[in-house]
């Protein structure tokens, strides 16, 4: 009687402890899963983009890229034994429409995977502050820097423009005394690449002859005309892909015979199509911290069968494809560092966990120890060719010239 009442006591004392932890673990996923965007089966992140704006395109593209990298993860087993979901609003690249549609998205969503637009994110970057979010941007500005709510990933506008000039300098196209035209937009994205193109203009004996232009300009016809009578000997262009063709465009049909180099947006695969496309091949390269889909790795080749896999045609934006695969990449890195805390603080705290992170063949490696510094200094210079997918390839390696190691970037730090 006794030793039967003993093991009864000891049965019950056991059944209350398996239930106990039982309940403890419910409780623990319960937990995690009342957190915005995350449910027993899902992590929803938001994505808000231009899609009917200057840079729809791109924006388009970005959201179809990140579907192929969550479409890979998901079919690997997803993240924290869970599936990544995506939610999706349209900002046209506009500030006030991309908060409206932030305070309808954020109740539903664990973080941003990416938000495209330096103006955008700095409408909204105070909100996401207070409410402990992170941040991956499609923006390489490095006034952006410093803040540990927010991914910056790769060489910034700046650092761009920097070793784009390098880059003419040792080709010999450009040398000390001569003039550099610089049309670039108003906003951050154009004055961080202006910030860059001054300083290694003071570096290599050079002038910079700056041509501001908005957003939604459409005929860039006065400005390339302006830079002709300044008898510059290059063209420096951040714009809008179209933009940056008709630049192309006018400077052939004036008469100028003058290397165009364009910031990492400023292509976009159907100006191939357009009448732009022969000054485009004979004059224009494209920076980026970028690979690019037609490069000659084993990478870029497995990325670019897969966009192929899931939408046929080539894409309107080689980087931005690029970008925003490593980009989820990325982000899912971080989350899988915080499966025992799927929180907005627990996945900011994560992401200092994550201090190096590369994809051979699509991009330098990067640097995320510290966020006051671009994650590369790194750039590669790319050149227009029709018979390659999406319509760049490299001309070299991924470099970082000395004057881009030696700037001192701007940060929100």
């Amino acid at each position: 009687m006794h030793k039967s009442r003993t093991l009864g006591l000891v049965a019950a004392a056991l059944a209350f402890t398996l239930a106990a932890a039982g309940c403890s673990t419910k409780a623990e996923k319960a937990g995690a899963a009342t957190a915005p965007g995350v449910s027993d089966s899902t992590i929803k992140l938001g994505m808000l983009m231009d899609l009917s704006g200057p840079f729809a395109g791109t924006g388009k593209t970005i959201l179809d890229a990140s579907n192929v990298a969550v479409k890979e993860i998901n079919a690997a087993g997803g993240v924290c034994d869970r599936k990544l979901a995506l939610v999706t609003r349209d900002h046209g690249y506009d500030p006030q429409k991309a908060v409206a549609a932030y305070d309808e998205m954020d109740p539903k969503v664990l973080g941003y995977l990416n938000i495209l637009g330096t103006s955008v994110v700095t409408a909204l970057r105070d909100k996401m502050e207070a409410k402990d979010e992170l941040a991956g941007l499609t923006s390489f500005a490095s006034t952006l820097l410093g803040n540990e709510h927010l991914i910056v990933l790769g060489a910034t506008y700046d650092i761009q423009t920097i070793n784009g000039l390098d880059w003419l300098v040792r080709k010999g196209e450009l040398r000390s005394g001569d003039s550099v035209g610089h049309i670039y937009l108003q906003g951050e994205i154009g004055e961080n690449s202006l910030r860059g193109s001054k300083f290694a203009a003071g570096k290599l004996g050079l002038k910079i002859v700056g041509q501001q232009i908005d957003p939604t300009a459409t005929d860039l016809t006065s400005q390339v005309n302006a830079l002709k009578s300044a008898k510059v000997k290059a063209i420096l262009v951040d714009s809008t892909p179209k933009q940056a063709a008709s630049v192309a465009a006018v400077a052939q049909a004036v008469g100028m015979d003058v290397p165009i180099t364009g910031g990492v947006s400023t292509f976009a695969t159907s100006l191939l199509t357009t009448s732009a496309a022969p000054a485009l091949t004979e004059h224009y390269t494209r920076l980026s911290g970028l690979g690019a889909l037609g490069a000659d790795t084993a990478s870029a080749r497995k990325l670019a069968a897969a966009w192929k896999d899931q939408y046929g045609k080539a894409p309107e934006a080689s980087s931005g494809v690029v970008h925003a695969y490593a980009m989820t990449k990325l982000y899912a890195e971080i989350l899988g560092k915080s499966c025992d805390d799927l929180t907005r603080p627990g996945v900011l705290k994560a992401r200092s966990a994550v201090t190096d992170f590369t994809l051979p063949g699509l991009l330098p490696p990067q640097d995320f120890s510290d966020p006051s510094e671009p994650s590369s200094r790194e750039a590669q210079v790319l050149g227009v060719d029709k018979g390659v997918f999406a319509g760049v390839e490299p001309l070299g390696d991924f470099f970082a010239s000395d004057l881009a190691k030696e700037y001192k970037v701007p940060s929100a730090g």
